[in-house]
């Protein structure tokens, strides 16, 4: 872009190369998280064997102890992040859960590997809010979809690779007993454990060499420090039509996400017949390639919306996305034949991201500056909760107690997902007002203090 088409505001931000710089570096980040917090779901069926757990034991340890925990420390690191050095405690963030993830992989007992993934939860509290807040400050909102596509992206690359590189390391390993020097000998999936928590101290220092940028409101220097709490009650109290609709909504579309994370490669196993290599290897090459695919369209979808003036781009590309997943889900619990329902998985798969990066982009455009990575954690709190801590033990208590069949874990989780997909679609599509009016305020009075009483909504 020349010169002359940078408008005053835009200047202040710091220069692409930089920007995309930072955006990579917290892409890795973002990666790194979700093969750790992933990786468990390949390995569900010998944990359950080895540590001898049933469907809703599993479930708590896939989705409770790393949500609860993570909501938790959100709000108190995310007030942290908003009033000091972001890249600084994302980095102390990465170190913390690379050490919880790897002591996953010494568990030999329930509670063991629970407390692992509590400090894996709290540990990852720090990612989305501070990518979050950085991003917001290295790209003008015309290029934020974009930006917030390609952090989103480690999603999928992560949870990914933890499904490819687990399933290889798994066949390479075999089902086995290893002996390992210091440990003696542990089972095979807790060296992939180990071995996947480790690579933590290797992104951790990279995230050190982002260059803190100033913070900026409105397209003008914000004010650095803390909002007190009070502020922070206030804005939400004001916005309560917007912020519940939009945290309710993406909720519930994450929520899907979230059980297909928990329950897909084991469904591939239990319904299809196959191994575990192979249905990581299908659900992993399926991640990698449809999840960077989907946030970055709907990255790009959103930022095309945004230079039409559509304030609530987001929330209309996301409503689109939460139809398709509802028939995605649908087509899993009608069972179809193996050809078919890795289609239908792969719709899910691809569609289901767009709330990733929309989600808390969308709050980057109706929240203050000093507030951002706050709501963020608030907005990644009520996910975690409840899809996070919900959404495998549904699945598992709808297979344990209604069907009371392993075999039909497929129509489970389809009917789960077609549900909440279809609700998702309605709460987000009964926000758009309330969304637009408070988007339009925050370009009128960009500082939490100044918000006319008229705009009250």
């Amino acid at each position: 872009m020349s010169t002359s088409n940078v408008t005053e505001s835009e200047s202040l931000y710091p220069p692409p190369k930089v920007a995309w710089f930072a955006c990579t570096i917290l892409f890795l980040g973002c990666a790194l998280a979700f093969m750790d917090r992933g990786i468990i779901s390949l390995f569900i069926i010998p944990i359950q064997r080895d540590l001898h757990l049933s469907d809703t034991q599993i479930s708590l340890l896939v989705g409770f102890a790393f949500a609860a925990f993570n909501a938790l420390f959100g709000l108190p690191v995310a007030r942290w992040i908003d009033g000091g050095p972001r890249r600084t405690i994302a980095a102390i963030g990465i170190t913390v859960w690379s050490l919880a993830a790897s002591s996953c992989g010494l568990a030999t007992n329930f509670w063991q590997l629970f407390l692992g993934r509590v400090a894996l939860g709290a540990g990852e509290a720090s990612v989305t809010p501070a990518g979050v807040s950085l991003l917001a400050d290295f790209f003008p909102p015309r290029r934020r979809g974009m930006a917030m596509g390609l952090f989103y992206a480690g999603t999928f690359v992560g949870g990914g690779c933890a499904l490819i590189l687990g399933g290889l390391l798994w066949r390479r390993l075999g089902d086995r007993q290893v002996a390992l020097p210091l440990l003696g000998p542990v089972h095979s999936w807790q060296v992939v454990l180990i071995l996947v928590g480790a690579l933590g101290f290797v992104v951790a220092p990279l995230t050190l060499l982002i260059r803190e940028p100033q913070r900026l409101e409105g397209g003008r220097r914000a004010a650095t420090g803390s909002v007190p709490l009070a502020v922070v009650a206030q804005y939400y109290r004001r916005h309560a039509r917007t912020l519940a609709g939009h945290n309710v909504g993406f909720c519930l579309q994450n929520f899907a996400l979230h059980a297909a994370g928990a329950w897909l490669p084991t469904l591939l196993v239990r319904t299809s017949g196959w191994s575990i290599a192979q249905a990581g290897a299908t659900v992993g090459a399926m991640t990698l390639i449809l999840g960077p695919i989907g946030t970055a369209t709907a990255g790009a979808l959103a930022d095309a919306l945004a230079r039409r003036g559509r304030t609530d781009g987001k929330l209309v590309v996301s409503i689109g996305a939460a139809v398709m997943c509802a028939v995605a889900c649908a087509m899993v619990a009608l069972n179809p034949a193996p050809g078919l329902i890795v289609v239908a998985l792969g719709g899910l798969m691809f569609f289901g991201t767009f709330s990733l990066p929309l989600g808390p982009g969308a709050l980057q455009e109706i929240m203050p500056n000093a507030m951002r990575g706050q709501a963020t954690a608030i907005y990644v709190a009520v996910t975690n909760l409840v899809g996070g801590g919900l959404a495998a033990t549904t699945v598992a208590l709808l297979t344990d107690f209604v069907f009371h069949d392993k075999a039909k874990l497929h129509l489970s989780f389809g009917l789960v997902g077609a549900v909440v997909c279809i609700l998702a679609a309605l709460t987000l599509a009964s926000t758009l007002r309330a969304f637009r009016l408070t988007a339009s305020e925050r370009q009128v009075a960009p500082h939490p203090d100044r918000v006319p009483a008229t705009a009250t909504l």
